[in-house]
């Protein structure tokens, strides 16, 4: 099976070329490609993911004006045809085998993504106390608005099967850091079985997000999503983990849990 991993860039020269070495060392299957999503860098990136291009067919590069990170990634995504699709954050804080591990649930679900806050989730650095704490608000805000049942929506590690994808990206708007969300309510509503897997994730340094103002944008885009898909009436509640013509044979339901 097929898998394409987007790696979302937006002025990475300080940490793309260690990632994609390392993702192209434990991923050499023909059938894995590395598709980086230049987001209006003005740095070297374009240089650095050109390099590994020449060396490695299977590294493919496509430019965009600013979309934001989710945006390049719904870009990416379409221009995908891989039987699997998935996104990881450039600065490889998800080491290569973890995404390996999602791409292999994704195959038998409609989809997988990392948890740093699951109980079994293993963080060999502790992240600085006020992003985790941050974080954690953020986590209960989506599970009550948005009646979501995961415990890490934001962690940068994300499988889907290429008809999930199909089927839920016109259904998104979100092109920020509420990409994620966006995506996950509307993989619900629109009947998806996505699983929350427990991840290594080693924070990096050099973080672009702000404990303080980043909190406060992504509250407040998080009300306008809410309010955007409250407006719409929902599906009847239900998991497809197959295409949707067999999925009007057999459903599984949601018992509320990941």
């Amino acid at each position: 099976m097929r898998l394409d991993i987007v790696m979302p860039a937006h002025n990475e020269q300080a940490r793309i070329d260690r990632t994609l070495r390392a993702y192209r060392a434990a991923c050499p299957q023909v059938g894995v490609r590395f598709l980086v999503a230049l987001d209006q860098c003005t740095d070297a990136t374009p240089e650095i993911v050109a390099r590994h291009a020449r060396d490695d067919a299977r590294v493919r590069a496509f430019s965009y004006p600013k979309l934001g990170k989710g945006g390049v990634i719904a870009a990416t995504f379409a221009r995908s045809d891989a039987e699997l699709v998935g996104f990881v954050d450039a600065d490889g804080a998800t080491p290569p085998r973890e995404l390996l591990r999602l791409a292999g649930a994704a195959g038998a679900m409609g989809g997988a993504i990392a948890s740093r806050r699951h109980p079994a989730a293993l963080l060999p650095a502790r992240r600085p106390f006020a992003r985790e704490l941050t974080s954690a608000g953020f986590a209960s805000s989506v599970r009550m608005l948005m009646r979501l049942p995961y415990r890490d929506t934001q962690c940068g590690a994300k499988v889907l099967r290429r008809d999930v994808a199909d089927d839920v990206l016109p259904h998104l708007a979100a092109r920020d850091l509420l990409f994620d969300v966006d995506l996950l309510a509307a993989a619900r509503e629109r009947g998806w079985r996505v699983v929350e897997i427990p991840t290594v994730w080693i924070d990096q340094e050099g973080s672009r997000v702000s404990a303080l103002a980043d909190s406060r944008r992504m509250g407040a885009s998080l009300l306008r999503l809410w309010a955007r898909r409250r407006l719409r009436t929902p599906r009847r509640p239900g998991w497809r983990s197959v295409p949707p013509t067999a999925a009007r044979r057999t459903r599984e339901v949601h018992d509320g849990r990941a």
